[in-house]
């Protein structure tokens, strides 16, 4: 009997000794992971850290800009970040930033005057004894400058399809319910699946358009003849020349890309705004970009070809910022709208971290 009790004790020794092992072992891990956690955490505030400081970098480049001169373009101190400044920011990191001039895209909201707008046109032409004739030149202005961009770059031939775009796209953004001849309001969406309302707003980002009447084929490109891959590199093809910032409807010269000057006039052709591009590239001409008709000092350039002054401008109020940052392994990336105004302050239209 006393051997028997002897065992029992030995064994139940055994037992316990060996649950404090497994409550150290795991108390251990628990520690460890708290404190591999802590030192995830604290990596990642870094990091946000690291994000700012490039988005305040952007801000201060695009206010010296601002400072020193009236007209921008990627010679600016925005348009490019010293690689070697930026890394001695953060010794062990590394940090990237981008500022885009959106100011150089075609403004989606442009289509459509503002109710602000529309009032002040409407006490100027009771002024000038114009009635409607001023706000229905600007929107004339926007709705041919989409019609050759949409003819040449999205390769759309049919009036027909163009104009269905336009006002679909104008329903969409208009506080009305008053639909266009080749638009949509809430019949139309009401009876897709699942069923949805118009925004009846101005558009917050460019892919909003997928949720647009005829916007979300031509985007997709949806055929028989193209794979998934190759409908999103069309989509992107488009998108990329628009912006949802501004709504001023007018692009600087001096940052557009060769899509967007094509459109600007009638008789533009790729060769010509390619030309556009290679002169103000060049570094000797980089103070004639000041001018609003430098592109007429450009030889061989037709000179039956005058862009409409309220289309174009050399002045950039929208930018787009991108900062990628990289501590310890770990990577995030920050983006965000800038808007520069007159009176050299700015406003941040949003910023998030991903």
């Amino acid at each position: 009997m006393l051997h028997d009790r002897k065992g029992m004790a030995l064994v139940l020794t055994l037992l316990a000794v060996s649950f404090m092992v497994a409550v150290t072992v795991q108390l251990g891990s628990s520690v460890n992971w708290q404190m591999q956690a802590a030192a995830t955490q604290s990596d990642i505030v870094q990091l946000d850290a690291m994000l700012l400081s490039g988005l305040h970098l952007a801000q201060a480049a695009l206010l010296a800009d601002q400072r020193e001169n009236q007209y921008d373009s990627a010679f600016d101190r925005w348009g490019t970040f010293d690689v070697e400044v930026l890394a001695a920011l953060f010794p062990g990191g590394k940090l990237d930033v981008q500022v885009t001039d959106l100011s150089g895209l075609l403004q989606i909201n442009a289509l459509v005057l503002t109710t602000e707008e529309k009032k002040q046109q409407e006490q100027q032409n009771k002024k000038n004894k114009n009635g409607t004739g001023q706000q229905q030149d600007e929107e004339k202005q926007q709705r041919e400058l989409w019609q050759r961009f949409l003819k040449n770059t999205a390769g759309l031939e049919k009036e027909e399809d163009i104009l269905s775009l336009l006002d679909s796209l104008v329903d969409w953004i208009d506080e009305d319910d008053e639909e266009r001849e080749n638009g949509a309001e809430k019949t139309y969406y009401s009876s897709q699946s699942p069923p949805y309302a118009p925004a009846n707003r101005p558009v917050l980002l460019p892919e909003e358009l997928f949720l647009i009447k005829g916007w979300d084929k031509l985007l997709r490109r949806e055929s028989e003849d193209d794979d998934t891959e190759e409908a999103a590199k069309k989509a992107a093809a488009i998108i990329q020349y628009l912006s949802a910032a501004g709504e001023e409807g007018t692009i600087n010269l001096n940052t557009a890309p060769v899509q967007v000057l094509q459109a600007l006039h009638e008789q533009m052709t790729e060769e010509l705004a390619t030309k556009l591009v290679e002169f103000r590239q060049a570094e000797e001409n980089k103070d004639k970009l000041e001018e609003l008709d430098w592109y007429k000092q450009i030889p061989g350039f037709p000179g039956d070809i005058v862009f409409d002054n309220e289309l174009v401008t050399v002045s950039s109020s929208w930018f787009k910022v991108t900062v990628d940052a990289e501590f310890k392994g770990l990577q995030r990336t920050g983006i965000g709208v800038i808007h520069r105004m007159d009176n050299q302050e700015q406003e941040l239209l949003w910023w998030k971290a991903e």
